[in-house]
């Protein structure tokens, strides 16, 4: 894909105004065909996005939904919950700013219609038979308990001292190793390993007691939610785990491409939110 200058950026912007019915702002650089693919599959198409622009990172998505002229060019901002939207913190009240009701966009694309598709497509087999081969409820009743926990821990953590590192330990390091035909799959004692570091890491800085209620109190407030896997992330652990599945049955495909392919079909459902927001911001 073409990367423009940063100094070209107002340029690029003014240029692709006249071609769209809305400008849309996004946390990562190089997820514009990703987010496009997304936005007309979730809107039916009906809205004209043809350049998608990156701002890299949440900060400044959120500083330049703060300044934009709205009344000049419709935009919609739209951010990652992150371990803000784990811990139950509201989103920045800020006008034109839509956050994801989820860990991050890849949690909306896990729906188990889009994986059944693209399995079945690459097998070959029907619907129905990739369907059943990918089990998709038994496999996130495997991975979902030891996850929930080691998010609520992280998110702990990120509460008395956000400099601990979380999420930027990748999934992979908590699969057993892969062998001769068998792919990693999550290792439990691992990931209880890491939930114990980061708790620990939390009391250094605060109180034992402290720490082990706020860690009570998010995991409950994580199971309790309409859709518990949202709480983790599905670009760092969810998304590679689920390729790690795929591979099971000879499914390989390049990650960028699976989260285009399944940004493109599937329950439309659970994109629901998003395409109120975007509708909302080019009709205002």
């Amino acid at each position: 894909m073409l990367k423009w200058p940063e100094r070209a950026k107002p340029a690029v912007q003014r240029l692709f105004s006249e071609l769209q019915d809305i400008d849309v702002y996004v946390e990562d650089t190089n997820d514009e065909p990703f987010y496009r693919s997304l936005i007309k599959f979730a809107t039916n198409g009906e809205l004209t996005v043809a350049r998608v622009f990156a701002l890299g990172g949440r900060r400044s998505v959120i500083e330049t939904a703060k300044i934009h002229d709205y009344k000049k060019r419709r935009a919609l901002f739209i951010i990652d919950g992150d371990l803000y939207w784990v811990k139950g913190e509201p989103t920045p009240n800020v006008a034109g700013l839509h956050c994801h009701d989820a860990y991050c966009v890849e949690n909306l694309l896990l729906c188990e219609q889009a994986l059944s598709l693209v399995l079945s497509e690459e097998l070959p087999a029907t619907e129905a038979d990739a369907q059943l081969q990918l089990a998709f409820s038994a496999w996130i009743s495997g991975v979902q308990e030891s996850l929930l926990e080691l998010f609520a821990a992280f998110a702990t953590v990120h509460t008395f001292d956000p400099t601990v590192p979380t999420v930027s330990n990748k999934v992979a390091m908590l699969c057993s190793k892969a062998k001769r035909g068998k792919y990693p799959r999550l290792d439990p004692t691992k990931v209880e390993k890491l939930k114990s570091e980061c708790l620990a890491a939390a009391e250094k800085v605060a109180d034992p007691t402290d720490v082990l209620k706020t860690y009570k109190q998010l995991l409950t407030r994580i199971k309790a939610l309409p859709s518990p896997i949202h709480a983790i992330s599905g670009k760092d652990f969810l998304l590679p785990l689920i390729d790690f599945r795929l591979q099971e049955f000879g499914c390989r495909i390049k990650r960028a491409t699976l989260r285009v392919r399944l940004a493109k079909c599937g329950d439309k459902s659970r994109l629901n939110a998003l395409a109120t927001a975007l509708r909302r911001a080019a009709t205002s």
